[in-house]
C-alpha cells in the first residue's frame, strides 16, 4: 500500500518537474516572440528596461531556483544507510503550494507584460499579500493569547443579529436536557426538586 503510494507520488513528481521545465521554456520563448513582433510593428523596445527587466530576471531566477529545489526534494533517492527515501509530494500544501504560486504568477506576469504592457507586473504583489495573509492566519491564535481583545475569538451573535447585552445570560453555558427537565419540574412544584435545592443550600 505504502509502496503503491510512493510510486504514485514519484510518478506525479516526475511529470510535474517535466511540465515545469517545458512550460518555463515555452512561456519565456512565447513572451520573447510576442515582444519581438510588437517591436517590429509598434514603437516598443524588444527588451524591457529598468525595473521591469529587474522583475523579469528575478522572476526567472526564482522559477529556476524553485525548480531545482523541487527536483531536490521531489526525486526519490537513498539515504546514508542505503534505504530508499521517497521524495516529498510536490502537490502538497504549505511552502510547496506558495512556491507553485510564485511560479504561476511569474508566468502570468511574463506573458501578460509581453501581451498587454508592463503594468501586469503589479499582479506580482499578490504573492507577498497572500503570504502575509497565510502568515497572519497561522499567527492569529498566538496573538490571541497576548491580545485577546483584538485577536481573540469572536462572540457569537444572537438570532436577530443583535449583540448580546453585557452580563446577560449569553455568557452562561447552554442548558442541558436534564437541567431543562429539572427546571420544568421545579416550575410545576415537584417536591423532589425542591428537596434537592434545599439540601444544596445547606
Amino acid at each position: 500500500m505504502a509502496n503503491a503510494s510512493s510510486k504514485r507520488i514519484a510518478s506525479a513528481n516526475a511529470s510535474a518537474l517535466q511540465g515545469l521545465v517545458r512550460n518555463l521554456v515555452l512561456i519565456n520563448a512565447l513572451a520573447l516572440a510576442v515582444r519581438w513582433m510588437k517591436a517590429r510593428h509598434y514603437v516598443r523596445p524588444l527588451i524591457p528596461g529598468g525595473f521591469v527587466l529587474f522583475l523579469h530576471i528575478v522572476g526567472i531566477g526564482a522559477s529556476v531556483a524553485i525548480w531545482r529545489w523541487f527536483a531536490a526534494i521531489g526525486t526519490p533517492g537513498r539515504d546514508a544507510k542505503g534505504n530508499v527515501r521517497v521524495g516529498d509530494d510536490l502537490a502538497g500544501g504549505g511552502v510547496i503550494e506558495l512556491a507553485w504560486d510564485v511560479i504561476y504568477m511569474t508566468w502570468i506576469c511574463t506573458l501578460g507584460s509581453a501581451l498587454f504592457g508592463n503594468w501586469v507586473w503589479w499582479a506580482y504583489l499578490v504573492i507577498p499579500a497572500f503570504g502575509a495573509y497565510k502568515l497572519f492566519n497561522f499567527a492569529r491564535p498566538f496573538l490571541g493569547m497576548f491580545l485577546p481583545g483584538i485577536f481573540g475569538p469572536r462572540q457569537p451573535r444572537a438570532e436577530g443579529g443583535a449583540e448580546p447585552a453585557a452580563g446577560a445570560a449569553a455568557d452562561e453555558p447552554a442548558e442541558s436536557k436534564r437541567q431543562a427537565k429539572l427546571r420544568a419540574r421545579m416550575e410545576k412544584g415537584d417536591k423532589r426538586v425542591q428537596q434537592k435545592q434545599v439540601r444544596a443550600a445547606r
